[in-house]
């Protein structure tokens, strides 16, 4: 598929008073690619851990069946992505490439279990990776307001680094060589954290769109911030402030009797 413009400006340049340039359509991509380095030590001596790094990244324009431009819309292969093909260029003209909003390149893993020999059994793990993209949108053309990552993805720097402690305890109370009773807890984010993990990223208030011409915008020939501003548009008051958060302290607990 290929999308025909027409370009005055870059055309006269070149000494032609009028062309129509060609742009191709952007292909879907979404690569993945990962190095992970682990220490593992088995059960023995009545304890087992693992502590593990991985450095990853996540690149492309397709967002996966999730959605995760979108917040995650779970309805595969219903979501906007390609419907219309000036979502997917920047301000610039520039096929919007970069690190997809699940994108995490720095993640640390540690796990501990300990089993006490007066039928006690306790688990720690934890987990820390850094902060998710944050890309801004605004709507282009109105009033059909298609959305636009205009500065390209990862524009505004990521979310806070993410970290989390969840902790496990079972106790084994014996009746006899048949009859077991089995208390357990399992507490997730033990220290009660509250790192956001998502924003707003949407520019402009609804229904509110940037007036221009496709032309000029696959020209690469607009400036958002400057039209913005000069055509009155009014800022959604969230944009890029936090939306959504780690969750709280739970406690589970767990009674089970075998025999």
């Amino acid at each position: 598929l290929q999308i025909r413009t027409q370009e005055m400006h870059r055309s006269a340049e070149f000494g032609v008073a009028d062309s129509t340039q060609v742009l191709p359509f952007p292909q879907a991509v979404r690569d993945y690619d990962a190095v992970e380095f682990a220490l593992n030590k088995r059960m023995a001596s009545n304890w087992s851990g693992r502590v593990s790094y991985m450095w990853s990244r996540l690149y492309g324009n397709y967002s996966g069946l999730a959605q995760s431009d979108e917040n995650g819309r779970n309805s595969p292969n219903v979501g906007r992505l390609f419907d219309y093909p000036l979502m997917s260029f920047d301000q610039q003209g520039n096929s919007v490439l970069g690190n997809l909003p699940t994108d995490r390149p720095h993640q640390f893993k540690a796990q501990l279990i300990y089993d006490f020999r007066f039928g006690l059994t306790t688990g720690a793990s934890w987990f820390a990776a850094s902060g998710i993209p944050k890309t801004r949108e605004a709507a282009f053309i109105a009033p059909n307001n298609f959305p636009v990552q205009y500065l390209g993805r990862n524009s505004d720097g990521r979310t806070p680094f993410y970290n989390q402690l969840d902790l496990y305890l079972q106790q084994e109370i014996r009746f006899g060589d048949k009859y077991r009773l089995v208390l357990s807890a399992n507490v997730f984010n033990l220290f009660d954290q509250e790192i956001a993990t998502n924003y707003f990223q949407t520019e402009l208030q609804s229904g509110q769109g940037i007036d221009s011409s496709e032309e000029d915008f696959y020209a690469g020939r607009l400036d958002a911030a400057s039209l913005i501003a000069e055509q009155g548009l009014q800022r959604d008051p969230r944009f890029l402030q936090d939306s959504g958060f780690q969750g709280q302290r739970e406690i589970r607990l767990g009674v089970a009797f075998r025999f």
